[in-house]
């Protein structure tokens, strides 16, 4: 059934319509926690990424005699770039079901037959995404990349890995570059 046909969904019809929208946003809840939850791997890497080199520079642990190597921190950041890009494959698909929600949307609306749109979660995302979901999303990720810089150059150069620098300030500056434009291009397909 196109969105834009005029004529009445007979019953049979629209309960199909309703199932398929209540099996989409369940699917859609499912992205949600996933995605959410992938936070606890950020955190865990981010343990990973602070513990030894906060420990040596503090000197929690005198036994620590070798200074974290700047291969580990690049292969973290690799790391952390992976599950960068990962969630943002799970993102596209949930943006994929937004879409054919909000056409699953219209044809509810219209048999509905109100004034107001009684179904309207994947047509009410996008304004609610750019109100107030980006500006804590921008938030978030611009102290991520801050972190995944600054902490890692911090700890190289103070441990005497100035040389790396630039190489781990390269790649960095790369993998979140490309990040940040997949996920503009990601955000503009709301849009649509």
């Amino acid at each position: 059934m196109h969105p834009d046909d005029t004529t009445e969904p007979d019953e049979a019809a629209l309960d199909r319509v309703y199932r398929e929208y209540v099996r989409l946003n369940t699917t859609c809840n499912d992205y949600i926690q996933h995605a959410l939850g992938d936070i606890r791997l950020f955190g865990a890497i981010g343990s990973l990424l602070a513990w030894d080199p906060l420990a040596r520079l503090l000197e929690l642990d005198s036994r620590l005699q070798q200074p974290v190597t700047p291969v580990g921190f690049l292969v973290l950041l690799l790391v952390i770039a992976l599950v960068m890009f990962f969630d943002l494959f799970k993102q596209s698909i949930f943006f994929f079901h937004l879409a054919r929600m909000r056409e699953l949307e219209r044809v509810l609306n219209r048999a509905a037959g109100g004034e107001t749109e009684l179904f309207h979660i994947a047509g009410g995302w996008p304004a609610w995404f750019r109100l107030h979901h980006s500006p804590v999303a921008r938030i978030f990720w611009g102290i991520f990349y801050l972190l995944v810089v600054v902490f890692p150059s911090a700890i190289l150069y103070l441990q005497g890995y100035a040389g790396w620098l630039p190489a781990y300030l390269a790649t960095a500056g790369i993998l979140l570059f490309l990040h940040a434009r997949c996920a503009h291009k990601l955000l503009n397909s709301l849009e649509q």
